[in-house]
């Protein structure tokens, strides 16, 4: 059997390598007619020459090529798969390796190489497609005409497609003034937009629309849009393209009108996009902005059964035509499983469904590895999963943790306080193995700070083959975030303070206090920091000061004077910020998609204050601690968290204060006392420790 392989192979390759015949009158008479039957779409007849050619030059790869494309359409390009296969039968013909992209040497086989682009397209593999047209773009002057539109459209779809819609647009720039050019030898004075194929200006507008939005360039776009809109109305996508529009202006109802208005009677369009995945995608977006958490959920929900709704009518389809194999070309990269499994992951996070979030987001990073805010949004997952907010600590349960048991009865009858309110968050298990922990937490938080570079807002310095060195500026600093845009610098250092605050909580969680002082440390070094971060890290630098006994230190980061400014913009971002308060319009889709605690800064003293007292009655200053916790629980409000409670009837029993003490159980604990209360402490006292009150 491996003789007759090898013998197979000898033959195939024999036949490859014999030379090509002549064209004779007769044949290309014959390729004429089959190429105007392709131009009219009678792909039937077409094949029947191109069968009739190739019996008379099996050797020649042209012929072969544009028969297996003709095939192609008359198969309503089903035929993918056997496509791909005569593709790489032309190539070994034509001796092109359409693996390297560097091959390209010869025009002749410029076709080959964009049609394989056009393959890798469909199947989202970008990088690979752009590569190739990048190199195929240098061939563009000697390209027949037709191929060098499609090449130079499809060029610019990979640059939007590759989140590069300043390359985009500089390409599209060039095309209107070359490639799609009517009358190309027009005086130079001429305006070059005028001399436009007028059959081109509407998909080049679209394209330019596309690049304006993706840059946020809203007065460049708004001409465009305007311009759409006068000419192409009813058309879907420039509809689709307004609604985005009015979206990223912060018109979100707007958006939202013009997403109704739409009506359609198709359900892919010619790219293969399923329009009621899109549709309750982008109405899923817009409830995002406008808070309507749980409605967003149910349209990313409902988008999620329309896109396996179209791939089971796409199976279906493919069943009917048994004399077919494989899918359609336009349907090999259709389904948007994955990406809305991601957006529906952070919309059940806004709702405080972090078990239903955690559950998508863990599906959606097995296709997003390199997205580092990802990562994040796990993490932010298992903290909520653990502990969903502050608003815990007031309950009477927690209170009543504060007294552990009883002993005696009667008269003599005693209550022991317990140790305190931190329990050992550590799960048995490795953090290998997803699961919402904090073990878990803090491999996806590491993940995060790994994908992220070290100093974003620092100039940095590459090699250069032209000189010694060359200088990186921020602008230029771009971080993968698929599925959405790449990050820019001061993104990258915005998500990094927030990775590094996570960080430090969650190594609080599972008691690993040297790794919370160096997440905290590295916090509060960070450059562009909001207030609320900085007040996070002085309190998380504090707590793990605190555990590992340098209380001189903890005091010095819990001085309620630091707290001036706990606000969740950066200082260059504030007057933007007023603005918004001040116009009701505005401010209604601005600020923070999740409610932050504290609330004011008079209540986050407060909580320094608190823990300051904590770190005074472990140092033995017991005046200072009861001092500030006096001061503390003023502003904090009732009912107060349990972990007041337990610091003061702490300080009350260590000061011999045994009636302040009881006044305090009765007032908040009387239904488990009896008349007459005595109390213990446990034979290994609890500690009060600082808690930050903000998870």
């Amino acid at each position: 059997m491996a003789d007759n392989k090898s013998r197979n192979e000898t033959e195939a390759e024999l036949e490859f390598a014999l030379p090509i015949p002549q064209v004779t009158e007769a044949q290309k008479e014959m390729a004429t007619l089959a190429m105007s039957e392709f131009d009219k779409k009678q792909y039937g007849s077409c094949c029947s020459l191109m069968h009739k050619l190739i019996a008379q030059r099996p050797t020649d790869p042209k012929v072969v090529h544009n028969k297996a494309v003709a095939e192609f359409y008359q198969s309503g390009f089903l035929t993918t798969e056997e496509f791909r296969q005569n593709l790489s039968k032309v190539c070994q013909m034509a001796h092109v390796n359409i693996d390297n992209s560097e091959s390209l040497e010869d025009v002749d086989h410029s076709v080959i190489y964009f049609n394989q682009a056009v393959i890798l397209y469909h199947l989202r593999q970008y990088k690979a497609a752009l590569n190739i047209l990048d190199k195929l773009f240098q061939y563009i002057e000697p390209l027949e005409e037709a191929l060098a539109k499609k090449a130079t459209l499809l060029l610019v779809e990979l640059y939007l497609c590759t989140f590069q819609p300043e390359k985009a647009l500089g390409m599209l720039r060039y095309a209107t003034e070359t490639v799609f050019t009517a009358g190309k030898n027009s005086g130079e004075k001429e305006n070059k937009e005028e001399q436009v194929d007028e059959a081109w200006k509407p998909k080049l507008s679209l394209y330019r629309t596309r690049c304006l939005l993706m840059m946020k360039s809203m007065k460049s776009c708004k001409r465009e849009i305007k311009s759409l809109m006068n000419t192409q109305s009813t058309n879907t996508s420039v509809i689709y393209l307004k609604s985005n529009f009015e979206h990223l202006r912060g018109n979100h109802k707007k958006a939202m009108k013009m997403l109704s208005s739409i009506t359609t009677t198709s359900v892919f369009t010619e790219a293969g996009e399923c329009l009621p995945v899109m549709y309750n995608n982008n109405l899923g977006c817009i409830q995002f902005h406008l808070r309507k958490h749980n409605l967003g959920a149910f349209h990313f929900r409902k988008a999620l059964q329309e896109n396996e709704n179209a791939l089971k009518d796409i199976k279906r389809g493919n069943e009917h035509n048994k004399n077919l194999s494989g899918k359609a070309l336009n349907s090999l990269g259709m389904s948007r499983h994955f990406e809305l499994l991601y957006n529906m992951g952070i919309q059940l996070l806004h709702c405080g469904k972090a078990m239903a979030a955690f559950d998508c987001l863990i599906e959606a990073v097995q296709v997003f590895r390199t997205n580092p805010r990802l990562w994040l949004r796990l993490a932010e997952c298992c903290i909520m999963a653990n502990r969903e907010n502050n608003d815990e600590d007031r309950k009477l349960e927690k209170r009543l943790e504060v007294i552990q048991g009883s002993d005696g009865s009667g008269i003599h009858r005693k209550l022991r306080l317990g140790p305190g309110l931190k329990k050992d968050n550590s799960s048995p298990g490795t953090p290998a193995i997803p699961a919402a922990t904090h073990e878990f937490a803090a491999l996806c938080l590491k993940n995060a700070l790994h994908l992220l570079p070290e100093d974003p807002l620092t100039v940095e310095t590459l090699p250069s083959e032209d000189s010694d060195s060359v200088k990186m500026t921020p602008e230029m600093v771009l971080v993968p975030a698929p599925p959405g845009n790449p990050l820019k610098a001061a993104e990258v250092a915005s998500l990094r303070c927030s990775v590094l605050a996570a960080s430090a909580y969650v190594a609080l969680c599972l008691n690993d206090y040297t790794q919370a002082l160096l997440h905290a440390d590295n916090l509060l070094k960070q450059p562009k920091l909001t207030g609320a971060q900085r007040y996070l890290g002085h309190l998380y630098m504090a707590e793990a000061q605190v555990a590992m006994d340098k209380i001189a230190d903890a005091i010095q980061h819990l001085n309620p004077e630091l707290v001036v400014d706990i606000s969740l913009t950066l200082p260059e971002n504030k007057t933007e910020q007023d603005k918004s308060e001040r116009d009701p319009e505005a401010s209604e889709n601005k600020g923070s998609f999740y409610p932050w605690s504290p609330k004011d800064l008079l209540r986050a003293k407060a909580i320094a204050q608190y823990n300051l007292a904590s770190a005074h009655a472990i140092r033995g200053e017991y005046d200072k601690a009861v001092q500030n916790l006096g001061e503390s629980s003023n502003y904090i409000g009732t009912p107060l968290p349990a972990q007041m409670y337990f610091l003061k009837l702490y300080l009350d029993l260590i000061e011999g204060r045994r009636k302040m003490a009881q006044i305090v159980i009765k007032d908040h604990f009387g239904h488990v006392t009896p008349n007459r209360v005595e109390m213990k402490l446990n034979s290994k006292p609890g500690v009060p420790r600082p808690d930050n009150g903000v998870s």
